[in-house]
């Protein structure tokens, strides 16, 4: 994990645990960097991240704000962190229902913009947050850029894995919100019953060259999600 992170992982319980409670405040620019012992440009980089989250704000002269808290089961639809990076804090278990390698169809080859027959790994987790049934994730990475893929790393942040192991580095992603209504199988999954309301989001996530590596369908459970972006 880059410094930057560590230091947003950081701050981030720490805002959680209320120690800027009195005054909302975090500490100043140069408190930060002596505390972690890093240049200014991590800590800069580390209060980017705090601020498109939403977790704080800057006055111009006067430091930077912390935010109200957001609501539990928060689903920052502004970030590429995952499940286990935007839930610090939280007990998070990914159960594995399903692991592959299928080769892309017609279809599938569109969807992420790979050669018909690219060997591709299909995976199906349900996310557990703090014991309940959080969303039921079906993935798929091409193989040519994540070479493998196990149960062990499955069962963990698949996040940090791509991040920290394989070195990749993300650009962005494309989020698309639909209302479906859950099947007989999605709804036992997740604890709810058929045809009860749900978010999906389809999410293609880009390297920073721009090339596609991931797209994923997510079901949400209505009862223990929200989704935040921020507008500016």
């Amino acid at each position: 994990m880059l410094k930057y992170e560590m230091i947003v992982n950081d701050l981030q319980k720490r805002i959680m645990n209320e120690e800027f409670e009195e005054n909302r405040k975090l500490p100043t620019e140069e408190k930060l960097i002596e505390e972690y012992k890093v240049s200014r440009n991590t800590i800069r980089n580390a209060i980017k991240i705090l601020i498109n989250l939403g977790i704080v704000y800057s006055v111009q002269g006067n430091g930077m704000f912390v935010r109200a808290p957001k609501k539990k089961g928060t689903v920052y639809l502004n970030s590429t962190r995952g499940v286990t990076m935007d839930n610090p804090g939280n007990k998070i278990v990914n159960k594995l229902l399903d692991i592959q390698v299928i080769e892309a169809d017609e279809k599938l080859s569109q969807q992420m913009n790979c050669k018909i027959g690219t060997p591709v790994y299909y995976l199906k987790r349900l996310r557990i947050v703090d014991g309940i049934p959080y969303a039921l994730e079906r993935t798929y990475y091409n193989k040519d850029i994540v070479p493998y893929l196990g149960k062990e790393i499955a069962e963990g942040s698949i996040f940090r894995y791509l991040k920290d192991d394989l070195k990749l580095s993300f650009g962005f992603a494309d989020k698309y919100l639909t209302a479906i209504k859950l099947s007989k199988e999605d709804a036992k999954l997740l604890n709810l019953n058929e045809n009860d309301p749900a978010i999906m989001i389809n999410d293609n996530i880009h390297l920073s060259n721009g090339l596609l590596f991931n797209t994923s369908n997510i079901i949400y459970n209505y009862q223990a999600t929200n989704f935040y972006s921020v507008a500016q």
